[in-house]
């Protein structure tokens, strides 16, 4: 008897440390377990996010667009009434249009630009190109403008002088001729210049009124095309 009493406090003790050992793991464990996480790792990763450029739209130069917008002639009873002052209207001149003619636009067109070409009265406009540019000795220049889309047929010459301006406009609508002084200009349509120049001249010559020279040259305004 005595001797199981040592027997089974030494189990008791083996079972109590192996039991103790167990809990201490076991707290180990649940302390690894509750542990906090650090601040960093808490942080979420970060992702490299791609810069976005504020897109700026791109805006047309107010100028240039002033100058497509601006249109080559306006219709003007202020042109009619300054040519007929000075003067400046042939005498057989019919079925004209008076306008305001930009003079500044038309020398500063290059070879390639484009130029609205639409006249009063006509139905439609249409889109003409520069394709020739010729400078004269006498200090005139040419402009040859073409019609794209269109025979060759159809196209328009003007002659810039220092004070005067003359074009012929061959359009599907028919042909017709412009004549400026200054900025102020007349446009007719070639049949209708023809028709009443022929009538007059045959009134002229069914007159019996004497055909002697009646006028001064210094009244006879010249143009100053060579």
């Amino acid at each position: 008897m005595k001797k199981i009493i040592p027997l089974v406090a030494i189990v008791v003790a083996v079972g109590y440390f192996v039991w103790a050992k167990g809990q201490s793991a076991k707290q180990n464990s649940d302390v690894e377990l509750k542990k906090p996480q650090s601040a960093a790792s808490k942080v979420a990763p970060k992702t490299k996010s791609l810069q976005q450029e504020e897109v700026v739209p791109i805006e047309e130069d107010e100028s240039l667009q002033r100058e497509e917008e601006r249109p080559l002639w306006v219709e003007s009873d202020l042109a009619r009434e300054v040519l007929k002052e000075n003067g400046r209207l042939p005498v057989d001149l019919n079925g004209e249009t008076y306008l305001e003619l930009d003079v500044e636009m038309l020398n500063n067109l290059t070879i390639g630009d484009y130029v609205d070409i639409d006249l009063p009265g006509i139905e439609g406009s249409y889109d003409a190109q520069v394709g020739g540019v010729e400078d004269h000795a006498s200090g005139n220049t040419s402009l040859q403008l073409n019609f794209p889309g269109l025979t060759r047929l159809h196209g328009a010459t003007f002659t810039l002088g220092a004070n005067s301006t003359y074009a012929q406009l061959n359009l599907p609508s028919g042909s017709y001729t412009l004549e400026a002084q200054g900025g102020y200009a007349w446009i007719a349509p070639n049949g209708a210049l023809i028709k009443n120049h022929v009538e007059k001249h045959d009134q002229d010559m069914s007159s019996e009124a004497s055909r002697d020279k009646n006028w001064s040259d210094k009244d006879v305004p010249l143009n100053d095309f060579d």
